[in-house]
């Protein structure tokens, strides 16, 4: 042995002990594996062996049996019973016949010295002879022999005679007339119950010396019988004075009685010991035989063996260590002298070498050792120019963090700040007050829910949050967000990279508006001309009314002039004359005279009332109607101006439910008639079914205005680049709506037989400024500021166009605006 090599520690304790594992292990899985099967072939040995003592033991038994009641036949058909027991019959007080009657019974009992008795009963039920003359006149009309025996044979179980005390059987049977088959009396034998004892313990009971007399096996084995009343009817090998005292209600007894079922196998019996044992059930007597033997006793042969073989194994065990041990000790000390140079290796001396003449497995181990001994150094020369090289990379990033113009910060797993680089002093916070804080303490919207959907919605995530400065104003940020997770997938840091756009959003604010009033500038010539019409309606109707209201003071003043009053004064005088009674002649002329001029007069002054009054009437209709039609044009006019006003109108922005067709018809009432004027024609395709959206209505129309005045002018590029032009029409302008109840969506959509947009120019469309209009009318910021304002609602814009074809924009709307929308917090 190598001198400072320890066997029994480290790999060297670890590889006796697999060598030991190895090698012990199937010695004791063959050892358990033999001592298994032959447990079990001794069991069912055992078993079996036990079933077959049942088997005969019940045999004999039911010999027994058959013979007694074989017997008390063959005495009930004697003829010399019979005959003398009819003369008692008839004459009960013959001595002679009763002397000779009872030795006739005592020759038969002397037959076979198991009978103890012989005696006949006749129909009272009173016995008339009897082997003992004791019991001649005793009355057994209440027994069940009797009373059984005159029905047929019987067996009375084992009992105890009352007179003499000796456990019994009774054999009884009837005696009858030889030809008319009269009952005359009951026959009985009274056997010997102890004949059941020797045949379930194998010995004669009148022996006092019973060694080797036994069927038993060993000390505690016993054969015994149980009645129907679950008591013993045989001796106990181990209870004195058991016969019909001791009660057996083991599962096998209960088994047998209730059901007739036979059993073999291990249970505990009525003493509560574990046998093994068989069950055979006498179905005649309703016995149950038992043939036990004490689980310990039957099963010492297993143990026997277990013991042999334990020792056996034992001694496999020692030679196996021994062998173990010196087949480990040759493998072990290479490993050891490789450890050792491993160690004097970390130590960091990386040119030490192990040396090594085996040609085996370890002497390419040692080889390869060496190897990586040289491989350890010059990786450990490239390691250190690598450090330098990163330490100077560290410091290049760190200056990148120091001076980068965006804040650049990193939160752990529950959302609280690990690292802020120095931008955040431009916010008037300080690197180290924030490290430690939550993310959540600089937010305007201070809602958990924030740090999960920055945690939990994907890997990268860029959106615009609310901030608080250190002087409390709110910062719009726009926040870049990439997650770092380990192996696992668990989220370990957050990174995050955040611009603050605040001014941003003010310029874009400006565009928007920029935007409306270079819609409002498209809108204003069309709208010009379209108050035009009402206006020119207006002065012919108000040119009109003038001339109405001159032709109406003309009639007035005719009216002035009619002399109405100077006749009425000259009639008033001509009553009053008429009244005072003229009775000059000369002055009655000259009333009657005059009456009819002025009759006549006032004729004439009302044909000319009803003239003009008739003219009157006629100018009234007139200058009624060219009113109301200054009204309505009027009211035409206000409409298209309000309109106008209330789209030009700059307010904040306020997110409520609103219905998308209600949205369309706004948006068309103003331009519909514009773009009719230029020959378009269009077509309104709205689903009845629209549910409302939360939204902007405002900010929604500019959208839909934007994307209209866009088709509406690729269309009359494209009549102009026609060969045929149409008469009444130059296109077809079709806005619609659907609802996608799958997706929650509601889509507006706007289709032109325009020109169509190129490929070239399709992936453009949305950038700022760009335009294709060549008449210097385009600000290139319409689809721009639409597209910004469509992804606020959180919706999306589809372009469908073929160049030469038409164009189809396809605007879709969520149902439910992101809670976010409707406060001031995160906008996704």
């Amino acid at each position: 042995m190598i001198k400072g090599v320890n066997l029994f520690s480290g790999i060297g304790r670890k590889l006796l002990c697999w060598f030991l594992l190895l090698s012990i292990l199937p010695i004791v899985a063959v050892a358990l594996l033999t001592y298994r099967y032959a447990r079990e072939t001794i069991k069912n040995e055992l078993l079996n062996e036990e079933a077959f003592l049942a088997d005969g033991i019940k045999n004999h038994i039911l010999t027994v049996l058959d013979a007694g009641n074989y017997s008390s036949q063959f005495f009930a058909s004697d003829e010399f019973i019979r005959r003398h027991l009819e003369i008692l019959n008839r004459r009960p007080d013959s001595k002679h016949a009763v002397k000779k009657f009872n030795k006739y019974m005592v020759y038969k009992t002397s037959l076979n010295k198991d009978f103890y008795e012989t005696f006949v009963i006749n129909r009272a039920g009173t016995i008339v002879a009897s082997s003992n003359e004791n019991n001649i006149g005793k009355i057994e009309a209440d027994t069940d022999f009797f009373l059984s025996g005159k029905e047929g044979p019987y067996i009375k179980d084992v009992y105890r005679d009352e007179t003499t005390g000796e456990y019994s059987i009774a054999f009884a049977a009837p005696i009858l007339k030889k030809r008319s088959k009269q009952f005359l009396g009951v026959l009985v034998i009274r056997y010997n119950a102890n004949k059941i004892n020797e045949i379930t313990t194998g010995k004669r009971t009148n022996r006092k010396d019973d060694t080797g007399m036994f069927l038993r096996r060993g000390k505690t084995s016993e054969a015994y019988i149980v009645n129907k009343d679950q008591l013993l009817i045989t001796k106990s090998r181990f209870k004195e004075n058991a016969i019909l005292s001791q009660k057996v209600n083991t599962e096998p007894v209960m088994a047998a009685l209730h059901s007739g079922k036979e059993f073999v196998g291990v249970y505990k019996n009525y003493m509560g010991k574990q046998v093994i044992g068989a069950t055979r059930y006498l179905k005649k007597m309703q016995w149950v035989l038992l043939v036990e033997t004490d689980e310990s006793e039957a099963y010492f042969p297993i143990s026997k063996f277990k013991y042999r073989a334990t020792t056996a194994v034992g001694l496999c065990i020692i030679g196996v260590i021994f062998v173990s041990f010196f087949v480990s000790r040759g493998i072990i000390n290479p490993i050891i002298l490789l450890v050792k140079g491993m160690k004097r290796i970390a130590e960091g001396d990386l040119n030490f070498r192990v040396k090594s003449h085996l040609k085996d497995e370890m002497g390419e181990l040692t080889a390869s050792f060496n190897s990586m001994a040289d491989d350890i150094k010059d990786a450990r020369e490239k390691l250190l120019t690598l450090k330098a090289h990163l330490e100077e990379r560290n410091e290049y990033l760190e200056s990148i963090l120091k001076y980068a113009n965006e804040l650049i910060f990193t939160l752990d797993a529950q959302g609280n700040f690990t690292f802020v680089n120095p931008k955040i002093k431009e916010w008037g916070y300080k690197e180290e007050e924030l490290v430690g804080q939550s993310f959540l303490s600089i937010l305007f919207d201070k809602r958990p829910e924030i740090i999960d959907k920055i945690s939990h919605d994907g890997f990268k995530r860029i959106f615009e949050v609310d901030v608080l400065d250190k002087q409390k104003n709110i910062r719009n940020v726009l926040l870049t967000i990439f997650l770092i997770k380990n192996n696992e997938g668990h989220i370990v840091r957050i990174l995050g990279v955040a611009n603050d756009v605040t001014e941003l959003r003010k310029l874009e604010q400006k565009l928007v508006q920029a935007d409306r009033l270079a819609s409002i500038g498209q809108l204003v010539a069309g709208i010009a001309h379209e108050i035009n019409n009402p206006i020119g309606v207006i002065y012919l109707y108000s040119t009109e009314s003038l001339k109405l209201f001159e032709k109406t003071t003309h009639a007035f003043q005719q009216l002035t002039t009619l002399p109405i009053t100077k006749d009425i004064n000259r009639l008033n005088t001509l009553i009053a004359h008429l009244e005072s009674k003229v009775n000059n002649e000369s002055e009655k002329k000259a009333l009657q005279k005059e009456l009819p001029y002025i009759i006549e007069n006032l004729s004439k002054n009302c044909r000319d009332i009803e003239e003009i009054y008739n003219t009157i009437t006629k100018i009234r209709s007139y200058l009624l109607e060219y009113l109301e039609g200054s009204v309505k044009e009027s009211i035409r006019c206000k409409d298209l101006i309000s309109g106008l006003l209330d789209f030009s109108r700059q307010k904040e922005p306020q997110m409520q439910l609103f219905n998308v067709n209600t949205l369309v018809d706004n948006v068309l009432n103003i331009v519909e008639k514009q773009y009719r004027k230029e020959k378009i024609e269009v077509v309104r395709t709205l689903d009845s079914n629209i549910p409302n959206v939360m939204m902007d209505a405002r900010q929604m129309e500019q959208v839909i205005i934007n994307i209209t005045n866009n088709a509406v002018f690729a269309m009359k590029e494209a009549t102009g680049k026609a060969e045929h032009v149409g008469t009444y029409r130059k296109g077809v302008l079709t806005v619609g709506s659907c609802f996608h109840p799958d997706k929650d969506l509601v889509e507006i959509f706007i289709k032109d037989t325009g020109v169509g947009i190129s490929k070239n120019a399709l992936r453009k469309i949305f950038d700022p400024f760009f335009t294709t209009r060549k008449d210097g009318k385009g600000t290139g910021l319409g689809l721009s500021i639409s597209y910004g304002i469509v992804k606020m609602h959180d919706g999306s814009i589809e372009v469908q166009s073929e160049y030469g074809k038409g164009t189809i924009f396809k605007i879709f709307l969520p149902l439910k605006a992101k809670r976010e929308q409707e406060t001031r917090g995160v906008k996704l």
